[in-house]
């Protein structure tokens, strides 16, 4: 049966930004905003509701420090608020906007509450531990983004607590909430080195992302994006390569083997891959062949490559033996194309015993091989080696 075989090389480590997308934000002075987020924050700590209260502090963080630019709509009439240079030129390259006014925002509630934020986000981070010792991933997710948006709220951005969200999300087999945060923390080129971490979480941020799209089965741009951006890492191309497999892109699949096979070209897994793919095509049975043979060449005990081969060079076996059938009278046409087809059958067969011969001697006790060897030493009219399997048939235990 035809097989192909993956190595995922899971590679896992360790431990919210707000897009610019509300009216409210972009209408509202954000002293107007910090004094909505700073009330808010307050009811939902005395309800003891910690996911929602650290929203509503990452935001609060967000309304009275940094900058702030604010320019007036000649089209509304009304100024708007930007909280980056980026957002600022997008909206005036397009609109019919004043001069904007850069403005250094100044923290009025922040520091009343940073003692009890600082001992929340402590307290957090000992839960989405324990939750996450006690495999409760889900929950230690939601802890560690509580963490992230605590740790915000006081000023500092430690986005590797987004990253262990998002493992523990994968974890949980919540792919999609994984892969929400991976794609948020790879537009921002997120590493998670920090002052207090030296190691640069990168690639494995997107090896994460690509066995979440494998396992959950499905498609998403950032495959190229990793595969882009580390072109010769041989795990994120096999890994790629084996989420076009499972979620039905062919095209993209072969693509990705062969850059696999440029990038680590004495690799049989790839040739193996490769053939597989081409197998189903007639035009490109000889190339099938070539390729299980190359994978052969590389890895003798790829007994996957010889099953495959065996099953490139028998293609035909089918036709003939139904030309055979259909040309059983007594007729000189008749004898002619039965002979002919059975030299035909023999030559496959042929071509095929020294590959089924390997396969035997790798598993002798594979009794699928030693039937297929019987069926060929029989086409062959070899009564030896059709006894000798049929001997060993008997002996085989599979």
């Amino acid at each position: 049966m035809k097989k192909l075989l993956f190595s995922l090389g899971l590679v896992l480590a360790m431990s919210t930004s707000f897009a610019q997308t509300n009216t409210e934000e972009l209408t509202t002075d954000p002293t107007v905003l910090a004094e909505k987020y700073n009330k808010s924050a307050k009811e939902n700590l005395t309800k003891g509701d910690v996911t929602k209260a650290s929203q509503d502090l990452a935001k609060l963080s967000k309304y009275e420090s940094g900058k702030v630019w604010q320019v007036k709509n000649k089209d509304t009439k009304k100024d708007e608020f930007y909280y980056s240079q980026a957002d600022l030129d997008k909206a005036t390259a397009g609109g019919n906007y004043a001069k904007p006014k850069e403005v250094v925002l100044q923290q009025k509630y922040g520091f009343l509450l940073q003692s009890e934020v600082s001992n929340l986000a402590n307290k957090e981070l000992e839960a989405a531990n324990k939750a996450m010792d006690a495999k409760q991933f889900a929950e230690a997710a939601t802890k560690f983004l509580n963490v992230y948006n605590l740790v915000e709220a006081l000023g500092t951005k430690e986005e590797i607590y987004k990253y262990q969200a998002a493992i523990c999300y994968y974890n949980a087999n919540d792919y999609d909430k994984s892969l929400a945060i991976i794609k948020e923390l790879a537009a921002k080129g997120f590493t998670g080195i920090s002052a207090n971490q030296t190691k640069d979480y990168n690639r494995d941020m997107y090896v994460l992302a690509l066995n979440g799209l494998y396992n959950a089965k499905k498609y998403d741009p950032i495959i190229e994006e990793a595969t882009t951006k580390y072109p010769k890492d041989a795990d994120i191309n096999n890994i790629a390569t084996g989420i076009y497999q499972v979620s039905g892109n062919a095209d993209k699949m072969r693509q990705r083997i062969e850059e696999s096979i440029k990038i680590d070209p004495n690799n049989a897994q790839n040739y193996y891959n490769l053939g597989v793919l081409y197998l189903d095509d007639e035009a490109k049975t000889e190339e099938a062949k070539a390729l299980f043979k190359k994978a052969i060449e590389l890895n003798p005990k790829h007994s996957e490559s010889y099953n495959n081969l065996v099953l490139a060079i028998l293609k035909k076996d089918k036709e003939y033996v139904e030309e055979m059938n259909n040309n059983l009278g007594t007729s000189k046409k008749e004898k002619e194309a039965y002979a002919a087809n059975e030299t035909k059958r023999k030559a496959l067969f042929t071509e095929a015993v020294p590959y089924l011969e390997k396969m035997y001697e790798l598993d002798p006790t594979n009794r699928v091989v030693v039937r297929n060897l019987i069926q060929a030493y029989k086409a062959l009219g070899n009564d030896q080696k059709e006894t000798f399997y049929r001997n060993a048939e008997k002996n085989s235990v599979k």
